[in-house]
């Protein structure tokens, strides 16, 4: 059987660092025989409530590797809230996959359900929670088991989240849960009547928010499809005990959007009676089985979907009675946005509630010891201007960047020029080696040379996808970096540029190294003191009909030791590579 489980979750399993998130308790415990780790946020307050999301992993994985890959840490401490990742054991599970399959474990107070819910209810113990606002959600064998905790436990949970999961019951013997993976289950309205019969005289409407790729080829889309179906059934005999159309399967809205740099997918609404959207899908195109929007740092993400957990958060959050402490983030504009200018310009900072905003003007990363903003701000000089603003409840929202271009020589008679921040893609920035021994990979860019007298043994590439520009005038470009580490001694950096990308596809691969350039020798910088770094470009620097890749190359001294810098990749959303074009 274990085997069989095995087969059903293959993927490669990307190693992991030991920890997640240095911000808030990552605590560790455990309840009924299985462990589990719990995220408290760093604003905990023992004396307010929280939400308490219940995170359910895929097979193979486990409470680590799965916080990182969502990144649902980082996000529990921007909006307040805690995170408890039960874990699967080897015991039951040779390959940590929960039981979904098994009928000892699809029902009320017995198996795994009867376990998860009590981890819920031994947190409530030691931790302020809402229990109006516990919610539960997971991916592939964790999202399958979510649906679970939905119909046999809806009085502990108020939502459930479905990352390339399975209807309830959707299988009932390993033999059923390969049938059910590749081609779906049973069929989804009874399996609703059956999921609103053991909810019992605890029935009621619930939330639910799923995420499938079309591309999923572990747990075909359709099963996507059959969720919806099915929580359709469950939640309109949960209003009246009826199956009288109160809500159905048929979306009042779809919505076809598209990720910066990323993915297209689709968001489909589904409303009760009531006005209220009870269920939304999100299909990604040419998604496989992953987190959708997740970090490479775990397993089983494709960071190029939307980001199912910020999604998820505002779906949940929007059943939050307004009575309810405030736990939304305020938003700061700037106004005038960045852009090209003749002369200076007078910026105002305006947020959308009361709340102090922090800001800082040589590029570096604003905090709360950063300068109040009290008044407009002249500026008179080219300059970027990072903020962010805190509300009274201590919701703080991201860091925002804009570029002010101030050219002194242009025509006043021109109106200002847009300015466009490109990010680099993620999963494309990285380092190259000279020999397939020196290694290669995605991450943070590194340059330099790894020593006993050798030189330019790593180049680094950038990776932007630029093809927005195709009927724009490009007046200037910068790439900016933020520096990492340097040791020993780098004297300079050379770039080159490639329009479309290196070698024979856009992710890292060994001929990067070596790839011929569309231009050479487009910029040089020598390493400074602070962490950023500012670059012109020349305009024709730029594809703007595709991919614009760029190859970094150090200039260092041959010696017995290493020479290398390197740089913050893409993955590091406050310190990615950016290509501001005017």
């Amino acid at each position: 059987m274990c085997l069989s489980v095995v087969l059903i979750f293959s993927l490669v399993v990307t190693v992991i660092p030991t920890e997640t998130h240095a911000e808030g308790q990552f605590i560790s415990g455990s309840y009924g025989g299985k462990a589990y780790k719990l995220y408290v946020p760093n604003q905990y307050d023992q004396s307010k409530e929280y939400p308490l999301y219940v995170m359910l992993h895929g097979c193979t994985q486990d409470a680590t590797q799965f916080a990182a890959g969502t990144k649902i840490n980082p996000l529990a401490d921007e909006k307040g809230f805690l995170v408890l990742y039960p874990e699967q054991s080897s015991s039951a599970n040779s390959n940590k996959c929960w039981n979904w399959f098994e009928t000892s474990h699809q029902s009320r107070g017995s198996g795994e359900p009867s376990v998860i819910a009590g981890m819920v209810a031994k947190i409530k113990t030691s931790h302020s929670i809402n229990d109006d606002q516990v919610f539960v959600s997971g991916l592939s064998a964790g999202a399958a088991m979510s649906v679970i905790m939905g119909a046999t436990y809806p009085d502990v949970f108020s939502g459930v989240g479905v990352g390339a999961g399975l209807e309830y019951k959707a299988a009932t013997s390993m033999i059923n849960a390969f049938t059910a993976m590749s081609s779906g289950g049973p069929n989804p309205d009874q399996q609703g009547r059956t999921a609103y019969q053991q909810m019992g005289s605890r029935a009621k409407v619930m939330p639910v928010i799923v995420f499938h790729g079309t591309s999923d080829y572990t747990v075909n889309s359709v099963n996507g499809e059959q969720v919806v179906t099915q929580w359709s059934v469950t939640n309109d005999l949960a209003a009246n005990g009826k199956e009288d159309g109160w809500i159905d399967d048929v979306p009042e809205t779809t919505k076809n959007l598209q990720v910066s740099s990323g993915k297209s997918y689709t968001v489909s609404d589904y409303q009760g009676r009531d006005g209220k959207v009870w269920m939304k899908k999100v299909l990604v195109q040419g998604m496989g089985h992953a987190w959708s929007g997740g970090s490479t740092q775990g397993s089983y993400t494709d960071p190029q979907g939307p980001d199912a957990s910020l999604m998820m958060w505002e779906f949940f959050n929007s059943f939050s009675s307004p009575s309810e402490e405030d736990t939304l983030a305020p938003t700061t504009t700037a106004t005038p946005k960045g852009g090209s200018y003749t002369d200076s310009v007078s910026v105002e900072l305006l947020v959308d509630e009361a709340a102090t905003t922090y800001y800082t003007t040589d590029g570096s990363l604003p905090t709360t010891s950063s300068t109040i903003y009290t008044a407009p701000l002249t500026i008179a000089e080219t300059t970027t201007l990072s903020f962010f603003s805190v509300d009274a409840n201590g919701n703080s929202e991201q860091v925002k960047r804009e570029e002010y271009m101030i050219d002194e020589n242009g025509d006043p008679s021109d109106p200002p020029t847009d300015s466009t921040l490109f990010s680099s893609v993620s999963t494309e920035d990285g380092f190259v080696g000279l020999y397939p021994a020196d290694g290669k990979g995605a991450g943070d860019i590194k340059v330099g040379d790894k020593g006993m007298y050798n030189t330019d043994t790593y180049r680094g590439i950038l990776s932007f996808d630029t093809s927005v520009l195709s009927n724009q005038t490009i007046h200037s470009v910068t790439l900016k970096l933020y520096k990492k580490t340097v040791s020993g001694s780098v004297s300079s950096v050379q770039i080159e540029m490639k329009k479309g990308f290196y070698g024979t596809n856009s992710s890292i691969e060994q001929t990067d190294y070596s790839s011929l350039s569309t231009q050479t020798n487009i910029g040089q910088f020598t390493i400074p003191q602070g962490e950023l770094i500012e670059i012109p470009l020349p305009t024709s620097a730029i594809n703007k009909s595709g991919k614009t890749q760029f190859r970094l190359k150090a200039l260092t001294t041959a010696g017995f030791t290493a020479n290398t810098i390197e740089f913050y990749g893409g993955e590091h959303a406050e310190f990615a590579p950016a290509l501001i074009v005017n």
